[in-house]
Parts: structure tokens; C-alpha cells; sequence
């Protein structure tokens, strides 16, 4: 018999926002070189995930290292900052759960970002916008349009990762069982 849903509980509230930060910012940090000793499965899947992210081509001789992640820095759901290859990135994600963006909240955040690595030398920044589902209401879809932010959806996401799970029983919980059964569901 199967284990229950880590995420799905009889809470009327589906308020997911602060865990997704949670395995964002772990599955970002298992992608790091100092982890290709673990789990190859889950460091594999996790390098795959960041390179959607960044926009990158999934190759094999990609090396993440340095990576460091801040929550709620600045106001910023995920800050992420890492070398690939040697060649310094910034990550910048902004989760909208179930609530809309507010008017000027990405062209915000930009400037923040912006401003931050103005007296140091500025890294790739790829910004990216994160939603649950495939709904964008149309008034986040022109904000989207109108900003730097890359739209993606956690099934989107997860479409990178290998079809058999890893065997840890987080990152398959979060990535394969609730990520694609909750999108199937709706």
C-alpha cells in the first residue's frame, strides 16, 4: 500500500507557494558537482531541471558548481546564483501560485536585480516566472509578454526528467507523483 501524499492533506487551503520554494531551491542545489556522488539519479534529473531553467541544452558536460540559493531575498520568491561551466548566472524565480502578478511587481524585481549586480560584473540572469498549472490569467500573460520573465509551469519543468523515478523518496514525491498527478487531475 501506498504512502499518502506528502502535499495533499484535508486542508481546505491549497497553499503550496513556500514548499515549492523549498524543493526548488533543493533540487537547484542537488545539481551541484559536490553532489554527483549521491544520489546519480536525483543530481542527473536536478541538472536537467536547472538547465530548463536557465534555457540551457541538457548536455552531460554541463558543471554546476557554487551554487547558492536565498529565499525571499529582496522579496524575490528564489534567488539563485551558480557557475556553469565556469560562467557565472543568476537565477531569479517568482512563483505566482494562485494569485495573479501585481502590476509592476516583474519590472520590480528586474530593477532590484539589476541594481544588485550594478557595481560588481553582472552575471547571465535569466528571470523566470513559476506557476503550478497551464492557466496564465490574460493579465499576467501581457505582464509576461512585457517583461524578461520566462513562463513555465511545474509539469513543464518535470517534462525534462527521466520516465523512471529515482528511488528518493522526496524529490519522486514532489517531481513525479505530485507535480505530474496533480496537473492530470485538474
Amino acid at each position: 500500500m501506498n504512502l499518502p501524499s506528502f502535499f495533499i492533506d484535508d486542508s481546505e487551503s491549497m497553499k503550496f507557494e513556500e514548499t515549492i520554494d523549498f524543493f526548488m531551491s533543493w533540487t537547484i542545489r542537488c545539481a551541484d558537482e559536490i553532489h554527483q556522488n549521491g544520489n546519480k539519479k536525483v543530481y542527473e534529473n536536478s541538472r536537467k531541471i536547472v538547465c530548463n531553467l536557465l534555457g540551457l541544452e541538457y548536455t552531460v558536460i554541463q558543471k554546476f558548481s557554487n551554487i547558492k540559493v536565498w529565499k525571499q531575498h529582496k522579496n524575490i520568491d528564489l534567488w539563485v546564483e551558480l557557475s556553469v561551466n565556469n560562467e557565472r548566472y543568476a537565477l531569479i524565480i517568482e512563483d505566482k501560485m494562485y494569485s495573479s502578478i501585481h502590476s509592476d511587481q516583474l519590472t520590480r524585481y528586474k530593477i532590484i536585480v539589476e541594481d544588485y549586480y550594478l557595481n560588481n560584473p553582472p552575471p547571465i540572469i535569466q528571470y523566470v516566472l513559476l506557476r503550478p498549472d497551464y492557466e496564465l490569467a490574460l493579465q499576467d500573460k501581457d505582464l509576461i509578454t512585457n517583461s524578461d520573465f520566462k513562463y513555465y509551469n511545474l509539469e513543464q519543468i518535470a517534462d525534462v526528467l527521466d520516465t523512471e523515478k529515482t528511488g528518493n523518496e522526496l524529490f519522486d514525491e514532489f517531481w513525479y507523483n505530485w507535480t505530474k498527478d496533480s496537473q492530470a487531475k485538474r
